[in-house]
């Protein structure tokens, strides 16, 4: 099996800045996509910061971060699944502290969609409203939900996204990293392919291009996904580009060799006790200044090793003194 992926992000028309920041990284099959908001480049600081911080975590720290207790995750799932969410949970964190530290960046946050593989499963990661999409056998499948207030009506109202997008805000979004302390996080894992073509893109693009016309303009890009990204792309500038537009297109060459990882249907994992937020300081810190020292894995609360060392300097002591009572 092998993948071959490619990415393109534009400014678009209207914007002055690119907000957008994508991350591909294939030696590590790590594949990213972010959508940043604030003002005075702040939107920019917290993409940024999530695509790199994200693989560098990763990627730099993978058995460090599926071996530490104090990160703990409520369900057992495959170790790059893990680590993908423990990653971004210390991401939200350490863009959190960010901008409540600088006023420059206060108010910074920013979406994100993330995909990686291990054997024969890719692990699908999102907040906020970018998106990911499959495309396999001439058809085109919607794999996450946005997490926006117009998808909320339209669920909730039982609407058209058209409609649900004419009563409300289709920009506020209801999830992003950096907004608070924790974040709740969605996840799947699917199965993977030979031949599958996955694209994870902001709402530069899915905002302004109906999901048949991405799934036309896939189709028409023969499996080239050098062509897919940037016709997609290209396609968002026509109908208006009124938004930052990123895509990242990736493809899944060869057979696929089964294992014993099961599929999981997309569930959200709460978001984090407040317990776990030094150990993610931590692992922030070290991230963030590459070179230093490694943190260490802790033993979870309630397991304190000072009674036990209490216990054996008491011991010593008695012995000690047993022993000169009786050498009299």
């Amino acid at each position: 099996m092998d993948i071959k992926a490619t990415g393109k992000t534009d400014i678009g028309l209207v914007r002055q800045a690119n907000e957008d920041y994508i991350k591909i990284w294939d030696e590590k099959n790590l594949y990213i996509v972010c959508d940043g908001m604030g003002g005075h480049n702040a939107g920019e600081v917290a993409s940024s910061t999530a695509c790199e911080l994200t693989a560098r975590l990763f990627g730099g720290y993978f058995e460090e971060l599926l071996a530490d207790e104090r990160l703990r995750l409520p369900r057992i799932l495959p170790p790059s699944t893990d680590v993908l969410v423990k990653t971004v949970r210390i991401v939200n964190h350490w863009i959190h502290r960010r901008a409540a530290s600088d006023p420059n960046l206060a108010g910074m946050g920013t979406t994100i969609v993330a995909a990686t593989i291990e054997d024969d499963i890719m692990t699908l990661l999102h907040v906020g409203d970018s998106r990911i999409y499959r495309f396999f056998d001439g058809q085109l499948f919607r794999l996450t939900v946005d997490h926006s207030w117009a998808a909320e009506v339209e669920r909730a109202e039982q609407v058209s996204a058209e409609e649900a997008r004419q009563r409300v805000n289709r920009n506020v979004i209801t999830r992003a990293l950096g907004v608070k302390a924790s974040v709740d996080i969605d996840i799947a894992v699917r199965k993977i392919v030979e031949d599958d073509i996955y694209i994870l893109c902001t709402d530069g693009l899915c905002g302004l291009v109906e999901d048949n016309d991405i799934r036309r303009v896939t189709a028409a890009g023969r499996s080239d996904v050098d062509t897919i990204a940037a016709d997609l792309v290209q396609l968002a500038r026509e109908r208006g580009g009124t938004d930052n537009i990123s895509v990242v297109a990736l493809r899944v060459f060869g057979s696929v060799r089964p294992s014993v990882f099961a599929e999981l249907d997309s569930v959200t994992v709460d978001a984090e006790p407040p317990e776990a937020y030094p150990a993610e300081e931590d692992w922030a810190v070290e991230a963030a200044n590459p070179g230093g020292r490694k943190p260490q894995s802790r033993p979870p609360a309630g397991r304190s090793t000072f009674p036990v060392v209490a216990a054996i300097i008491v011991i010593m002591v008695i012995v000690v003194t047993f022993y000169f009572i009786f050498r009299g």
